[in-house]
């Protein structure tokens, strides 16, 4: 058990070192830097050079580099050339918001795959499990940005039920919150159920050929029970992890979503960042969600492991 959590903590600081040094070498060929940026076209050569020294930028590239990486241990990334502001701060202020939206929205995806899904298995090749499949993967071929629009067209230009543009923290008013994020997360939903619900179909339908669940009916336990207290239990395991996998996807991929409404999130400070030439926010971010994306991949291995009797024993025997 200690190996492999020890294999997954090292597979996963490597990764982290490959994808820094990516970036790195990324933002190191952009054409100009961040101090040209800041200071404008308009800038003089002796302001240019003064920034390109509070950046560093004047070092050698190996000096440069162990600055950078010492700056990622302790989770400075910077000032922002367009905003005049730490890309700490930046970040911060608006993770809240996107971990809402891709937890909320990974939350709800999950909850109506696990019924409809387990409803679909038990009621194979009936109605349900046709119209279910079908729905669902009709929702889910639509892209993000197209059902965006026509929720925007439904819910706001038409039937006024929410103001699109207007964020309202859930620490100034729960319903203002719900409000400003329920169309977001409901896309975001959409688009994750169908694998979810195709998953838990299939790991349910799993369950039902096995052994001991036949035996179970024989000996006449109730159907409810023997879905929840037992069928459900032995058919999560692998839907859990793609949502874990899928909930870190869609922490750096809600940057389209959160542009149409107009969230505040880091998908809309990343697209702003590019478009401003903002480099060092640009690092910032891709450092720090692919920080994030390592992060719940770990978290979801070690989750599914400690789950799994049957890994904890391969663990255990150092597979």
């Amino acid at each position: 058990m200690g190996k492999y959590i020890a294999k997954r903590l090292l597979s996963s600081l490597a990764v982290m070192a490959i994808v820094s040094l990516v970036a790195f070498a990324a933002l190191e060929l952009i054409p100009g830097n961040a101090a040209l940026v800041a200071t404008g076209t308009e800038g003089s050569s002796s302001s240019v050079a003064s920034l390109s020294a509070e950046f560093g930028l004047d070092r050698g590239f190996g000096e440069r580099l162990l600055l950078y990486y010492r700056n990622i241990l302790s989770f400075d990334f910077g000032i922002s050339s367009y905003f005049g502001e730490s890309v700490s701060t930046l970040i911060g202020q608006r993770l809240g918001v996107t971990f809402s939206l891709a937890f909320f929205s990974i939350l709800i995806a999950f909850i109506f795959s696990v019924a409809l899904g387990s409803a679909a298995a038990l009621g194979k090749g009936k109605f349900l499990d046709i119209f279910s499949r079908t729905v669902v993967q009709l929702f889910s071929s639509m892209p993000s940005f197209w059902l965006s629009l026509i929720f925007l067209i439904i819910f706001s230009s038409m039937l006024h039920l929410v103001d699109v543009g207007d964020y309202v923290s859930p620490s100034v008013s729960i319903t203002g919150y719900i409000s400003s994020i329920i169309l977001p997360v409901i896309v975001l939903a959409i688009g994750e159920t169908g694998p979810l619900l195709r998953l838990v179909r299939a790991s349910m339908l799993r369950v039902k050929n096995e052994d001991w669940y036949r035996i179970g009916k024989v000996r006449g336990i109730p159907r409810v029970r023997l879905i929840t207290a037992y069928a459900l239990r032995y058919a999560l395991p692998v839907p859990l992890t793609l949502a874990g996998s899928e909930l870190a996807k869609l922490l750096g991929g809600t940057a389209i979503v959160e542009s149409i409404f107009a969230l505040p999130g880091l998908g809309r400070l990343f697209l702003t960042a590019v478009e401003m030439r903002d480099i060092p926010l640009v690092g910032g971010i891709v450092i720090f969600v692919s920080f994030l994306v390592v992060l719940m991949n770990l978290l979801t291995d070690l989750a599914l492991f400690f789950s799994n009797p049957a890994m904890r024993k391969a663990g255990g025997m150092g597979l």
